[in-house]
């Protein structure tokens, strides 16, 4: 396999995914192509010094390449590569709620992946779900997306569960910092002191559970002393 791998669609995921790729060393920057269309995005893509072409040239030259296009534009790019010939790359498809099945209907000609990242990935802090049928062609995107995160195999079967907790799930702690957040405002704190308060409060505690192991029913009970302030706020 070709040891170049490309990107149709240069959008932000993609790019996360591309520079994690470079930083962690497992492709240099001249081992990647990018395909994109929109004007303005391909002139910031250039300047930044990655290699742009056609879509056909990539699929081509590349052992794999990232389907990081809008859901809606996924059967339009895949119909569009029906001349490709024989050598051609694998495709990671990045698209939500786009299955296995829609992929191979939309060109029959690839073998495919789908991957459900989420966009943690942008700082390399990304929980990433990879599923195919290919159970080593899997393991090889899994190592990948691994350079932005943490990354797991999945039978696409579970892919909807993922999209609740990994996919979904950074809203819901986004909420939560603003609400704690919010909660130190209203008892006088400054907007900057609070708000890094309740960063770095959320970041302790998922690092509690990351390294202790422990249940986290534990560790917040650890917290909540007998007739404390805690065991009376989570009990609301």
């Amino acid at each position: 396999m070709s040891r170049k791998i490309g990107f149709i669609g240069g959008g932000m995921m993609a790019m996360a995914i591309a520079d994690g790729l470079v930083q962690q060393r497992k492709f240099s920057k001249d081992q990647i192509m990018i395909s994109e269309t929109y004007p303005p995005r391909r002139e910031y893509l250039l300047e930044n010094g990655w290699e742009l072409v056609e879509t056909e040239k990539l699929v081509r030259e590349c052992g794999l390449a990232f389907l990081a296009v809008k859901p809606h534009d996924v059967s339009k790019v895949l119909k569009s590569l029906s001349d490709v010939g024989t050598t051609k790359a694998d495709l990671v498809s990045i698209a939500a709620g786009v299955t296995l099945s829609t992929l191979q209907s939309c060109n029959p000609q690839f073998n495919y992946v789908r991957v459900m990242p989420n966009t943690p990935c942008l700082v390399n802090c990304g929980a990433s779900a990879v599923s195919a049928d290919d159970p080593e062609l899997a393991e090889k995107v899994r190592d990948i997306m691994s350079a932005v995160g943490i990354a797991v195999t999945v039978p696409e079967s579970q892919i909807d569960a993922v999209t609740c907790i990994s996919g979904s799930g950074p809203a819901y702690g986004y909420v939560f910092i603003e609400t704690l957040a919010d909660a130190g405002v209203m008892k006088g704190l400054s907007r900057e002191t609070a708000k890094a308060l309740a960063i770095q409060t959320v970041l302790g505690a998922a690092q509690m559970v990351k390294q202790t192991q422990d249940h986290p029913a534990q560790l917040r009970n650890n917290v909540e002393s007998p007739g404390g302030t805690t065991i009376a706020a989570v009990s609301i």
